[in-house]
């Protein structure tokens, strides 16, 4: 299996289109975002992003450090620039943690930002 899984799904997460990101979503996943509950299964995570694209007007993620990489676990650390929808952007760190199945699905999806700033009123 190919290493370039890794860009490929931040390439189309950042395109803010759950049709283009749902695909890589195994059955099984299980969501996380920070020390929320999970978020366990292919439906629920995409109804969650789904939902979650509709409060933005984009996102682009900067990769600062690959903590670890392998064929099927990547761990790291960077930015997420998110652009709001009264057009600011806002960016926010971010660590994450993804791990690929054979199937060349992910079944987890770890990330660890604090998204509060990014629906604060503007200054």
């Amino acid at each position: 299996m190919a290493r370039n899984w890794v860009p490929d799904f931040y390439r189309d997460a950042d395109t803010v289109d759950i049709n283009k990101l749902a695909p890589w979503f195994d059955e099984n996943i299980e969501l996380r975002f920070g020390n929320a509950p999970p978020i366990h299964g292919h439906a629920m995570a995409v109804e969650t992003l789904r939902e979650f694209y509709k409060t933005i007007n984009g996102m682009r993620h900067v990769p600062e450090h690959i903590v670890f990489e392998s064929d099927t676990v990547a761990v790291q650390l960077g930015k997420v620039i998110y652009t709001t929808l009264d057009g600011r952007d806002i960016s926010l760190p971010v660590s994450s943690h993804l791990r690929h199945t054979a199937k060349g699905t992910l079944d987890r999806l770890w990330i660890y930002i604090d998204i509060a700033p990014l629906y604060a009123p503007a200054e």
